[in-house]
């Protein structure tokens, strides 16, 4: 029997049986309200702004894990808003390596921009995990750049996620004498740091 929540990402056209056709089409908005009867409280943000909608997503979402998660919702500033999750056991949401919480972060942003005109981009943090994450990355790229500039020899990292490579190119532009670049494919994508010439 499917959980609730597997019937609620159906819903939004997320198939939960077949990684390989992630998508189906959305349901129609009457079936959206089928589904949603039954739950505590219904998990599809119908109206409202980008962040009451967020919010509404997030919380229903998250009771149906663990009530102790508590959501802030920061102002949309330049089609980005930010959100923290707090309380609970944020190793649930992190998951291995942050998996889980890229995939909590991409089926927000599917649910929030399904039909919208402006996409806006849900950035969501718990307990602190991307803050810590970011800051020992733009740290790792601060010491690989001054280690080019001195050997004067390329260093390239191992494969890591788009944002992580996104945080690193951004603290390697503010370096002197050295460039950063993407080379790979897939998940072999990963980030090479070379000396200016």
């Amino acid at each position: 029997m499917a959980s609730d929540l597997d019937q609620y990402l159906e819903g939004i056209g997320i198939n939960v049986d077949d990684e390989e056709e992630a998508f189906e089409p959305p349901l129609p908005d009457d079936d959206v309200q089928d589904m949603n009867q039954g739950l505590a409280q219904p998990l599809m943000p119908s109206d409202g702004s980008v962040r009451e909608r967020c919010e509404s997503f997030l919380v229903h979402l998250l009771l149906n894990i663990d009530p102790a998660f508590a959501v802030d919702v920061g102002e949309e500033r330049e089609n980005e808003v930010y959100v923290d999750i707090e309380g609970g056991n944020a190793g649930k949401i992190i998951g291995r390596g942050g998996r889980t919480l890229t995939a909590l972060e991409y089926v927000t942003n599917t649910v929030i921009n399904r039909n919208a005109q402006q996409r806006v981009r849900i950035n969501i943090d718990v307990g602190g995990y991307k803050r810590r994450r970011d800051e020992k990355l733009r740290n790792t790229a601060k010491k690989l750049a001054s280690k080019v500039r001195r050997s004067g020899v390329a260093v390239e990292l191992d494969p890591m996620s788009a944002a992580e490579r996104r945080v690193m190119h951004m603290a390697i532009a503010e370096e002197a004498g050295v460039y950063s670049e993407s080379t790979g494919e897939g998940a072999d994508r990963r980030l090479a740091i070379k000396p200016e010439r």
